[in-house]
């Protein structure tokens, strides 16, 4: 079965935006919610442009009125199907001016009514704008904290992800791992080949390095041709397992530019966090322990001293 669209249309009959707070504001069917109350939805609603707080406003508020035992929302593009475990669900795909924003699913027990439906319908209009407006504030976020060329994370966000980790592995036990990356001979490729090539060259890499991590390891472009691994739940051996297995896959894979091909290899160092690690001195002995590698030859990985 179709999942209906609930959609704002500019233009349309009574869901234009200029309607939305006409709407909102009228009592609906009494189902436990007054004008007041989905003016104060609607207000709160506005009140945060992180997704994930504005979903849990909206939960929070609509749960209570509808006994339910789960609101699930799914962001746009995510196709991931929606487990009911045998309970009643009703779902919605959301559009704001033809904008996709996502899918709520709200689910319980029992089966939904026809007038509770109606009530859903008619008070997710109060969740169309602030969502797009959390949308539009988290693509911002994005954008901000990705490298252009090779869409990893840039530097800015590697400070507060790498000071984030750091936490939660010292408050839960569990072991980090960081890999410093970088190309040898790169300045080299830019001077033979041009920095257009370069450029095709560090995307290559960061291809190369995506088929050997996990979805939960955090790659980031340090600058030029330097990159960073941040690993949570690996500690040493596993950390020099996945460096070897990079450093052979970029090894024995040609990096192919404008019908050209050349090999590249890269010179790695590791670190593991200890417990009197800061953020600084975490990177730090990557970082030397990279230019080790560099030093003894490049084309191998080097861990650094735990201390």
């Amino acid at each position: 079965m179709a999942i209906p669209t609930l959609s704002i249309v500019e233009g349309s009959y009574t869901v234009d935006m200029k309607a939305q707070n006409n709407i909102i504001s009228k009592t609906i069917d009494k189902l436990n919610a007054d004008k007041q109350s989905l003016l104060e939805l609607s207000n709160k609603l506005h009140s945060s442009l992180e997704l994930n707080n504005l979903m849990t406003l909206f939960e929070l508020d609509i749960s209570p009125i509808l006994n339910l035992d789960d609101v699930i929302y799914q962001a746009p593009g995510n196709s991931d199907s929606i487990d009911t475990k045998g309970r009643h669900l009703v779902s919605y795909q959301l559009v704001l001016h033809q904008k996709d924003l996502g899918e709520v699913a709200l689910i319980r027990r029992t089966r939904f009514t026809q007038k509770e439906q109606n009530f859903i319908e008619k008070i997710l209009l109060a969740l169309l704008s602030p969502l797009n407006n959390a949308l539009d504030y988290l693509q911002a976020i994005n954008l901000a904290s990705l490298d252009p060329l090779t869409g990893v994370f840039n530097r800015f966000a590697m400070d507060s992800m790498v000071a984030r980790e750091i936490d939660l592995s010292q408050r839960n036990d569990t072991p980090l791992s960081m890999l410093a990356i970088d190309i040898d001979f790169f300045k080299k490729v830019n001077d033979t080949y041009g920095h257009a090539f370069g450029d095709c060259v560090l995307k290559h890499l960061t291809e190369c390095i995506k088929q050997c991590t996990r979805t939960t390891d955090a790659m980031f472009r340090y600058g030029g041709e330097e990159f960073n691994l941040l690993l949570n739940n690996t500690d040493m051996t596993g950390a020099q397992e996945l460096a070897e297995r990079i450093r052979q896959n970029i090894e024995q894979t040609p990096c192919l530019c404008d019908g050209q091909s050349i090999n590249i290899t890269i010179s790695t160092g590791i670190s593991i966090l200890t417990k009197n690690d800061t953020q600084a001195s975490f990177f730090k002995r990557a970082d030397d322990a990279l230019y080790q590698a560099k030093s003894a030859g490049r084309n191998q990985v080097i861990t650094a001293d735990i201390q």
